[in-house]
């Protein structure tokens, strides 16, 4: 009896554990942003000229978003051909909740899987009245 619980854990462990792979083989990839859905619209009427500058130069920015994500639990997002953050992330146990974690911040943002394949990725944010919506492909 005592046998078959170990052999009964071991399998469990080992299903649990390619399950992760899975997942971690799919996402560890360097990834393009080509939509963002819900980003707040740029109202000219309602900013000045350089307000509405500004705010138009960060809709380009995150429509310019890179995720890098590795095979060792680290990422990186760049925008533009500004800034970089690093951090780690996780993927939940059942696999529908993203974690990133700044290192030097300590920062942490979730967001909802919608969809990990090969050629495509979809996030949405958490936490915000109006989520984002982020689709990615493959650079």
């Amino acid at each position: 009896m005592k046998f078959y619980s170990i052999i009964l854990i071991c399998c469990s462990i080992l299903i649990l554990s390619s399950c992760e792979n899975k997942y971690k083989k799919l996402i560890s990839k360097k990834w393009d942003c080509v939509k963002i859905e819900n980003l707040a619209s740029v109202d000219e009427n309602l900013f000045n000229a350089q307000d509405s500058a500004a705010a138009l130069k960060i809709k380009d920015a995150l429509n310019s978003l890179v995720w890098t994500f590795n095979s060792d639990n680290t990422y990186s997002c760049s925008i533009g051909i500004g800034s970089t953050v690093k951090g780690i992330y996780q993927i939940s146990s059942n696999e529908n909740l993203l974690t990133l974690t700044l290192v030097s911040e300590n920062n942490i943002n979730i967001y909802l899987i919608n969809n990990l394949t090969e050629t495509e990725l979809t996030l949405t944010s958490r936490g915000t009245q109006l989520p984002l919506i982020m689709h990615f492909r493959p650079h």
